[in-house]
C-alpha cells in the first residue's frame, strides 16, 4: 500500500460531481444516505454522467502506483471506484473527487464495504468503529487514506523476518498513529491474507531476480554476452551497437520492476536493504536502483 500520485479530472467533470453532491446536501440528514445510494447507482445514466465518470475512472487510473492495480492489496485489477469515507456514513462525500480511489472487487465488496473507524472525539487517540444507522461521531478518520497519507509511514512489510506480513510500523509511538495503522489493517485485512503473503514472497523473488539480471547486463562486455543473458537471444539485434542493445535490455529490466505487482515489496526492499544480505549486495552493485519509483 503506497501513497498515490496526483491527478484530477477536468473542470466540467468536477462541476458535474458538484451538482450531484448538491442534490444530496440539500436534503435533511436522515434522507441523505438513501439519496446518495440512489444517485450513485444511476451515476452514469443521468445527463453528463457517463462522460464524467469515464473521465473520473481515467484520472483514478492515472493515480495508481502501478498499472491499474488495486490501491489497497496491490494484487488484483482495480475495477471499482472506492469511497475512502463510505457513502453510507458520509453521504456528503459521495460525489467528492478527493474521496475516490480504485480498488479491486475483493477489497471493495468483501473486505472494506462500509467498515470504517474515526477518532472520537476528533483529535483524540480513541478510535471508534462506525455502526450502521448511527451518525459518525466525527470525521477524523482512523484509517490510512493513500490519497493523503503515506502508508509506509504507518505500515511496514516484514521482509527481514520473512513473514511478508504488513504490520504497524514498529517505530510508531503516537497512540493515534498506532490506532490508525491497526484499524486500517483490521478493516482491509491486507496484513496476513494468505494469497497476498504468497504473492509478496513471489514478488520479492522476482524483484531480486530482475535486479541481479540488471547487474549482469551492466557487467556484460559483448553482444554475445547479452545473447547469453537474454531470455530470447533472437531479441538481441546484432546489427545494432553493443552499447545500444545493452541500454535496451537495461531499460526493459527497469521497466519490468516498476510495472510489476506488489510495488510495496520493491519499496520495502529499498527501505530495508541494509538488513537483507543478498538485496544489500545487489543494490550496492546497482545503486541507482535505490531511487527507482
Amino acid at each position: 500500500m503506497l501513497k498515490l500520485k496526483s491527478s484530477s479530472p477536468g473542470t466540467t467533470t468536477l462541476q458535474h460531481l458538484a451538482s450531484q453532491q448538491a442534490v444530496i446536501d440539500g436534503l435533511k440528514i436522515e434522507e441523505q444516505v438513501t439519496r446518495a445510494q440512489e444517485l450513485w447507482k444511476t451515476k452514469s445514466s443521468v445527463k453528463g454522467g457517463k462522460p464524467a465518470f469515464d473521465e473520473v475512472k481515467q484520472a483514478l487510473i492515472d493515480l495508481c502506483v502501478s498499472t491499474e492495480l488495486c490501491n489497497y492489496c496491490e494484487h488484483n485489477e482495480a475495477t471499482d471506484i472506492e469511497h475512502v469515507y463510505p457513502k453510507s456514513f458520509f453521504p456528503e462525500r459521495t460525489f467528492q473527487w478527493p474521496n475516490y480511489l480504485l480498488a479491486c472487487k475483493t477489497c471493495n465488496t468483501h473486505y472494506k464495504l462500509d467498515k470504517f473507524a474515526v477518532f472520537a472525539p476528533a483529535k483524540s487517540a480513541t478510535a471508534v468503529i462506525l455502526q450502521r444507522k448511527k451518525l459518525p461521531p466525527s470525521t477524523d478518520a482512523a484509517f490510512i487514506d493513500p490519497r493523503v497519507d503515506d502508508p509506509l509511514y504507518y505500515l511496514l512489510l516484514d521482509i527481514t523476518g520473512k513473514t511478508f506480513h504488513l504490520v504497524p510500523h514498529p517505530t510508531l509511538t503516537n497512540p493515534r498513529e498506532i490506532a490508525k495503522a491497526q484499524h486500517t489493517l483490521n478493516v482491509l485485512e491486507i496484513g496476513e491474507r494468505p494469497a497476498l503473503v504468497k504473492a509478496r514472497t513471489d514478488a520479492f523473488n522476482f524483484y531480486q531476480g530482475q535486479l541481479e539480471q540488471y547487474k549482469n547486463v551492466m557487467n556484460a562486455a559483448t553482444l554475445t554476452d547479452l545473447e547469453d543473458l537474454a531470455q530470447d537471444p533472437h531479441l538481441v539485434d546484432k546489427n545494432n551497437t553493443f552499447a545500444a542493445e545493452q541500454q535496451v535490455m537495461l531499460n526493459g529490466l527497469k521497466q519490468s520492476i516498476l510495472s510489476y505487482l506488489h510495488p510495496t515489496v520493491w519499496r520495502e526492499m529499498q527501505r530495508q536493504h541494509q538488513s537483507l544480505n543478498k538485496t544489500k549486495r545487489l543494490f550496492a552493485a546497482v545503486p541507482a536502483a535505490l531511487t527507482w519509483v
